[in-house]
C-alpha cells in the first residue's frame, strides 16, 4: 500500500467538538479533556473513545498496545513537554487527578539537586558550591582568570575563567580537562531563571563583575537583551583593564589597536 503524504490537520471539529491531535499518541482530544477521538486508515472506523477512571481518580484510555493517561494526552496536544534535556513530571494544579483540562496541567521540572543545597556534585565528579568555589576530591581548584601569551611574552586576562582537573580515560591514562566556571554553575542548577523558552540563553553576572560566580549573582537572560549587552561591554573593559595591570612593567606590551 502506498504511503499517504496527506498532511494531518492540527485541529478538527467532530460533532461540534474541537479536537487537537497529540503527536505522541496519534489521538485527538478536546481542550477540556472530556472528549477523545481516534482516527483510522478506514475512516468508517473513526470514533469517540470511552474515558475510564482509576481508583485514584486519574483517567485513561483503554487502547492498544497500552493504556494512555488522559492527562498526558491533553498536555501533549495543548502544551507539550519541553525538549530541553531536563526531566519533567506532569502535575494537576488543583490537585484533582480527574481534572484534565489543559489549563490545569503543568510540566514541572524534576530538579537534580535540592534547592537549599549549598554544595552539589556533578556527573564529572566535581563539586560546585553556592559561592562559586569548585572542588575536586574535596580540594578547591584555582580559577584561571589569566594566562601567559608566549607570542607576545605577556599575560592576558581571559574571557571565560575556568578550572583544570584530571580524569582517567577508558585506557586508564590520566587526561587534563578544563571547564568554564559559568558552565559548571549552570550544570549545578545555580543559575536563576528558566532558559528553556529563550532562543540564545546566556549567563548574566548581575553586578557586572565577570569574576563573581556566586549563585545570587547569576541569572539566565537572552543574548540580545540590553542588560546582557551592557554586561559584555563592561566585561570587555574589565578584561582590558586587568590585562594592562598584569603587564604594567612590560615595556613590549600594548593592547591591539581595536582595544
Amino acid at each position: 500500500m502506498a504511503k499517504s503524504n496527506k498532511k494531518i490537520a492540527l485541529d478538527i471539529v467532530v460533532s461540534d467538538v474541537t479536537l487537537r491531535i497529540s503527536k505522541k499518541y496519534g489521538i485527538r482530544v478536546n481542550w477540556a479533556g472530556t472528549r477523545v477521538y481516534k482516527e483510522y486508515n478506514t475512516t468508517d472506523w473513526n470514533r469517540f473513545l470511552q474515558i475510564h477512571t482509576n481508583a485514584d481518580g486519574s483517567k485513561f484510555l483503554n487502547v492498544k498496545p497500552k493504556n494512555v493517561p488522559l492527562d498526558e494526552l491533553v498536555a501533549d496536544a495543548y502544551n507539550p513537554m519541553p525538549k530541553d534535556g531536563k526531566k519533567y513530571i506532569l502535575i494537576h494544579k488543583d490537585g484533582d487527578l480527574g481534572n484534565c483540562q489543559a489549563n490545569n496541567l503543568e510540566w514541572k521540572e524534576v530538579r537534580k539537586y535540592k534547592p537549599t543545597a549549598t554544595k552539589r556534585k556533578l556527573d564529572n565528579g566535581l563539586e560546585v558550591k553556592v559561592d562559586g568555589t569548585i572542588l575536586d576530591k574535596k580540594k578547591a581548584l584555582p580559577i584561571v582568570k589569566e594566562i601567559g601569551d608566549s607570542d607576545t611574552d605577556s599575560m592576558k586576562a581571559i574571557e571565560h575563567p575556568y578550572v583544570s582537573y584530571r580524569r582517567k580515560n577508558k585506557w586508564g591514562n590520566y587526561e587534563d580537562k578544563t571547564a568554564d566556571v559559568d558552565d559548571l554553575m549552570a550544570a549545578a542548577e545555580y543559575v536563576d531563571g528558566d532558559k528553556s523558552t529563550m532562543k540564545r540563553p546566556r549567563v548574566l553576572h548581575k553586578n557586572m563583575d565577570y569574576k563573581d560566580f556566586h549563585a545570587l549573582n547569576l541569572k539566565w537572560v537572552e543574548e540580545s537583551s540590553p542588560e546582557y549587552q551592557e554586561y559584555m561591554k563592561r566585561k570587555k573593559e574589565d578584561i582590558d583593564k586587568l590585562t594592562k595591570e598584569l603587564n604594567w612593567n612590560n615595556p613590549n606590551f600594548k593592547l591591539p589597536d581595536n582595544q
